[in-house]
C-alpha cells in the first residue's frame, strides 16, 4: 500500500480567511476518480481487468496479474489520476516455483542485460520472492531502473526493492575507466577476457577509488590486477575485495 500525505486541507483554511474571491478548484468527485483510473488502466491490456473501488480519495485496487512490474504499473497509473491520494493493493501475484528457481531466474536476467560492463557491479538476495537488488551502475544510462523493469517481469516476484546505487558522472572516473581498461586487457594473465563485456571480475571507479570485485583465477591474478590499477596514474586508493576459487 502506498500513501500520499493530504495537501489540501491547510490551504483551504488560509484561502477561506482570506476572503471569499478565491474560489477554491472544484474536487475530483469518487465516481470521476474511478473513471479516470479505469481510463488509466485501459492502456495495458493486462490492467484492464482489474476492479477498481473508490472511496474518497482512496482507490482499491483488486484482481489478478501475472508479474509484479504489472502490479507496479497499475498502482502508478493510479496515483498519476487527479484526486488519489492512497492506492490499497489487493492484486494478487502467481508464487514462484521456489526461492532457488527465482534466483537462477534473476541472475540471468542481469547477466544478460546489454549495459552490464565491467565497470558495473550487481549483487542481490531474495526471500519470499522478495528481490533486493544491490550494488553500483556507471551513469551514461537509467541501468537501475532497467535492470528493476528486468526482474521485476519475471514471474514469480513478489515484489522488487531497488537498492542499485548509480555512480556520479565524472570525466575523471571515466578517463581512469578507460585507461584501467586498456592495461588490465592487455596484460597477459586478462587477454583472454577483452572480447567479454561481463567478464567474472568487476572494477569499480567512483572518485578516483578503485574496489576490485568478483573472481579471479589465482592469487597471482589477484594481486597483478591490483598492482596494474595502483600503477595507473590518477587514482587515490585500491580495494581488492577479488575472490578467488
Amino acid at each position: 500500500m502506498q500513501r500520499h500525505p493530504p495537501a489540501a486541507a491547510h490551504a483551504l483554511l488560509v484561502v477561506c480567511a482570506f476572503g471569499a474571491s478565491l474560489v477554491p478548484a472544484t474536487a475530483q468527485t469518487p465516481t470521476g476518480i474511478e473513471r479516470e483510473v479505469r481510463e488509466g488502466l485501459r492502456g495495458e491490456r493486462d490492467l484492464r481487468r482489474l476492479d477498481v473501488t473508490v472511496a474518497g480519495s482512496e482507490v482499491t485496487l483488486t484482481g489478478e496479474l501475472e508479474t509484479f512490474w504489472s502490479k507496479s504499473e497499475a498502482i502508478r497509473r493510479t496515483l498519476e489520476v487527479d484526486g488519489v491520494e492512497t492506492v490499497v493493493s489487493e492484486i494478487e501475484l502467481p508464487p514462484a516455483e521456489s526461492d532457488q528457481k527465482l534466483v537462477e531466474e534473476v541472475v540471468k536476467a542481469m547477466q544478460r542485460y546489454a549495459y552490464y560492463t565491467v565497470f558495473d557491479y550487481l549483487d542481490g538476495r531474495i526471500n519470499a520472492g522478495v528481490v533486493t537488488l544491490m550494488g553500483k551502475v556507471t551513469p551514461e544510462r537509467d541501468k537501475a531502473g532497467e535492470l528493476f523493469e528486468r526482474v521485476a517481469k519475471i514471474r514469480g516476484v513478489q515484489d522488487v526493492q531497488n537498492q542499485i546505487e548509480t555512480m556520479t558522472p565524472s570525466s575523471g572516473d571515466d578517463n581512469l575507466r578507460r585507461t584501467i581498461a586498456r592495461r588490465i586487457f592487455s596484460n597477459a594473465h586478462f587477454q583472454r577476457f577483452s572480447t567479454q563485456s561481463n567478464p567474472p571480475f568487476h572494477i569499480i571507479v567512483e572518485n578516483s577509488v578503485v574496489t576490485l570485485l568478483g573472481y579471479v583465477q589465482s592469487d597471482i591474478e589477484r594481486l597483478e590486477m591490483e598492482g596494474i590499477v595502483r600503477r595507473t596514474s590518477g587514482i587515490l586508493r585500491v580495494i581488492n575485495l577479488l575472490q578467488t576459487p
